[in-house]
């Protein structure tokens, strides 16, 4: 990989960092822009770059970088309680990152991939939630999915309409 490859990953995973610290309170679960942060990224540049970018933000903050929500760091976020979200955003990048690369001319396929790559995120954070508040998977959803539809509805419509916009623009720069 040569270096403008690897600068250009390096300032993704920079943006994913400035964007994810920001959360709400909501309980259990804050409610973070990191997710916006990732679909905007994942739709907007190839797979190659988004699935990187990620990794490296994890990394940054698996060693104590505070860019987790709420400006935390360390491992302990990543097995603690929202441990599952933060490794269901691999997934969830590379269905988003899958999906717009193959139909990328089909704007619809923005916000469906990004319900898509949030569901498997869901899936990963709730079970993982499940087995580390030892509760049923209905207590889990009523803490960790419900309320955060709406929230993760403006987002996806917000990061549909900037990546579609992003992606044109930055065809011309991205090797």
């Amino acid at each position: 990989m040569n270096i403008k490859k690897t600068a250009f990953i390096g300032v993704l995973a920079a943006i994913i960092c400035i964007f994810s610290p920001l959360s709400f309170p909501a309980g259990a679960i804050p409610i973070s822009l990191s997710t916006f942060a990732i679909y905007v990224i994942s739709c907007s540049v190839k797979i190659r770059y988004s699935l990187p970018a990620v990794a490296v933000y994890i990394l940054i903050g698996a060693v104590g970088i505070p860019v987790f929500s709420s400006f935390t760091g360390g491992l302990q976020c990543i097995t603690g309680y929202t441990g599952g979200y933060i490794i269901g955003y691999i997934p969830c990048v590379f269905i988003i990152g899958l999906l717009t690369e193959r139909f990328e001319k089909n704007k619809i396929i923005y916000p469906v991939s990004m319900i898509t790559g949030t569901t498997v995120c869901y899936l990963f954070g709730t079970v993982w939630y499940m087995f580390r508040a030892e509760c049923s998977f209905h207590e889990a959803a009523a803490v960790c999915i419900i309320p955060f539809f709406i929230g993760d509805g403006i987002k996806i419509a917000a990061a549909s309409c900037l990546g579609i916009t992003l992606k044109n623009r930055l065809k011309k720069f991205i090797i």
